[in-house]
């Protein structure tokens, strides 16, 4: 049977009285890559007064998380940088863009010269929008630019398993098909607080029938909110998702038809889960025998069904092998290509242009380290110049050692909107432009894109990044007939040489709220969906050897990298980091509603803080051989026993060091992602603080 799909529309509009001299536009945001609509207030002085959600836009129905409200202060809040500023004996004073300009492309083509393109980087993260995404790429073909972005910390295990099994890192289905669902799974994703604005399509599905269940190791806001929740232990996702695929297996619950047309590798994986039965898995995982085996038959029964994984399953140690197990089993059941099935994800990539530059224009880098061997490649020389746009002193791991490489290294330049803990090393620092002063295209996890009109003027003398490489590529010589000057020029070029979205103008996204869905070729139809003619592999089907061999095991958490060679006698608790609503990275800690939304602390079971003999409140301190930090503990029976949680968001404008301080530089091998869960460590009372 078809289904129609179908475009749900607004709950309700906004009653707030806007004066004359006032304005309303509407934006979508730009944080979590929810893309959550939001109508912006603005004051006659051309200031943001309000933001609030869009009722008209079709997937957040008007619903968001504090973010985007938070965000207002930011915009002209007291840390936000106004203009080029350069270090002189230790302080920074006030410089022309022209200087900074010269001064940025004459170290870059220094070093570059004296000790190749490779050594000199980029760690970039959220840089303004797609008007400014874009002009990054140009530059860093053209100049030979070994960039960083934030695969490693976010998603990179996850778009490698993807891609390589089904040929697209993107959702197969979008998040709004859960209405034709019979059963949800959610795993290590608690998005009641990572996408708040989207939650509540699980809700949406729960009305037409669907069966939601989430599996975690905590028990969310997300498990609360769901019809069966399944504990699972720290770093134990793959054992369950392998039993699972052993159960529907040994039963047929499989989709056999599917299977033979359309799956390679099917006996290889029958055979690497043979053994692994569910007494074997519930030893590992703490999920009761019983329990395992229901939900096989569930998931073999009751079709179509989606799944939405979450960084719980993919920004940990052995997270290949897990997103592996858990795609394989909806592969095989055949959910994918349907209404109502697939794999929903906030990956959005949409493709790289091709043949836009020239190949005598094109650069490589003459070397380009592993994520995991930066900061050593700082230490050593490698890497004599740094251009940050984002906050790895807080966001990467090992963050105490990032900072102190950054603090040697010969050159640092900054382009930011605040003088965050990166900024403050930086030689040169340049103002950014925030996403809602400039327009562009955002895509969601409905796999649409979404035109983003600006709301507002630039702040002080900050730039689109642009603008920016637009300048230092014409100062270092550098052709710059590929940098467009607007960011609707900037978009036709882009999709223009993207053959998967070549039909997506400017004006097809602004035809109607919630834009339009990809891929949508030139001459073809929008796509609902992924998959129901075919795969982009090679053998155009499933690859569940994903191409080159590689047979799914379980890898544990304390042989997996980072606890590699730690003894659990001398580390015997594990840490982790978790989302949440009130931040984004650590963009959001200078808005004081977040610091009074989310203060300080780590999640432990009260029989953990006994062990301890630390009362609620009252710090713990803990080790890794990483480094240490210490926290107000937060006793709450939602978290198993010797393992702590707390953000990652917590760095300089909390007076406090990050979680990344105690996490090790490593890579889930061979996915690519850096561990921010089931890390061991070691802990202990600090004594009494205040609440």
């Amino acid at each position: 049977m078809s289904v129609a799909f179908v475009r749900v529309q607004g709950l309700h509009r906004n009653r707030t009285v806007i004066p004359d001299s006032d304005m309303v536009k509407t934006s979508i945001c730009c944080l979590c890559n929810g893309g959550c609509g939001l109508k912006v207030h603005i004051g006659p002085e051309g200031t943001i007064k309000a933001i609030y959600g869009d009722p008209d836009n079709p997937y957040n129905k008007g619903k968001i998380c504090p973010k985007p409200i938070e965000i207002i202060e930011n915009l002209r809040g007291p840390e936000r940088v106004q203009y080029p500023m350069k270090k002189v004996n230790g302080e920074f004073v006030r410089i022309s863009w022209e200087e900074a300009i010269d001064t940025i492309a004459k170290k870059y083509k220094e070093f570059s010269d004296n000790f190749g393109t490779g050594s000199v980087i980029g760690i970039t993260s959220k840089i303004g929008g797609s008007f400014s995404k874009f002009a990054l790429k140009i530059f860093g073909e053209i100049a030979g630019f070994a960039n960083y972005g934030t695969g490693p910390i976010c998603f990179s295990s996850e778009e490698k398993v993807r891609k390589e099994m089904f040929g697209k890192a993107a959702a197969s289905a979008p998040l709004h098909d859960v209405i034709y669902s019979k059963l949800v799974l959610n795993v290590g994703n608690n998005c009641a607080q990572t996408k708040a604005g989207q939650f509540h399509w699980l809700q949406e599905g729960q009305k037409h029938g669907a069966k939601i269940i989430t599996i975690d190791t905590r028990y969310t806001e997300t498990a609360q909110l769901s019809d069966q929740f399944i504990q699972v232990n720290p770093g134990t996702d793959a054992a369950l998702g392998m039993a699972l695929l052993h159960l529907v297996i040994k039963h047929k619950h499989y989709d056999e038809e599917f299977v033979r047309d359309q799956v390679n590798g099917f006996a290889e994986l029958a055979q690497a889960v043979e053994d692994f039965t569910a007494e074997k898995a519930a030893a590992i995982t703490g999920v009761p025998e019983k329990v395992i085996e229901e939900l096989a038959y569930e998931l073999g029964t009751k079709k179509p069904a989606i799944m939405w994984p979450g960084r719980g399953i993919v920004m940990v140690n052995n997270g290949e092998q897990a997103l592996m197990a858990f795609e394989s089993l909806f592969a095989i059941l055949g959910n994918v290509g349907k209404p109502g099935a697939g794999v929903v994800s906030h990956i959005n990539g949409y493709g790289q242009p091709a043949d836009l530059i020239k190949p005598e224009h094109v650069v490589k880098p003459s070397f380009k380290l592993p994520a995991d061997k930066v900061i050593e490649g700082m230490e050593t020389g490698q890497i004599k110049m740094i251009y940050i746009a984002g906050n790895p002193c807080a966001n990467w791991p090992e963050s105490a050692r990032m900072k102190k490489a950054l603090g040697k290294l010969d050159f640092v330049v900054s382009h930011t909107l605040t003088l965050d803990d990166s900024a403050c090393l930086a030689h040169i620092v340049i103002p950014a432009t925030h996403w809602l002063e400039e327009a562009g295209m955002q895509p969601g996890i409905h796999r649409v894109m979404q035109w983003r009109d600006k709301a507002v003027e630039p702040y002080g003398e900050s730039k689109p990044a642009a603008e920016v490489f637009k300048l230092l590529a014409a100062k270092m010589g550098l052709p710059t007939e590929y940098f467009a000057d607007t960011p609707e020029e900037a978009w036709d070029m882009e999709r223009r040489h993207i053959a998967g979205i070549s039909a997506i103008t400017v004006a097809k996204m602004q035809e109607k709220p919630g834009g339009v869905h990809y891929p949508y070729p030139e001459g073809g139809e929008e796509s609902h969906r992924l998959y129901s003619k075919g795969f982009n592999t090679p053998s155009k089907k499933v690859e569940l050897l994903r191409g080159k061999g590689s047979v799914l095991h379980y890898k544990d958490p304390l042989q997996s990298p980072g606890n590699e060679g730690l003894s659990i006698e001398d580390y015997p608790y594990f840490i982790s980091s978790v989302k949440v609503a009130a931040h984004y990275h650590t963009q959001c800690q200078y808005s004081r509603l977040a610091r009074e939304f989310e203060k300080p602390y780590v999640e432990v079971h009260p029989q953990t803080a006994l062990k301890l003999g630390v009362k609620d409140g009252e710090a713990i301190r803990i080790e890794t051989p990483a480094g240490a930090i210490s926290l107000p503990a937060k006793l709450t029976y939602s978290v198993p026993q010797n393992h702590f949680f707390t953000q990652p968001y917590f760095s300089k404008r909390y007076n406090s060091d990050s979680i990344n301080t105690l996490l090790p530089s490593v890579l889930d091998q061979p996915g690519g992602n850096f561990p921010h869960k089931n890390v061991l460590c070691r802990a202990y009372s600090e004594g009494g603080c205040k609440k």
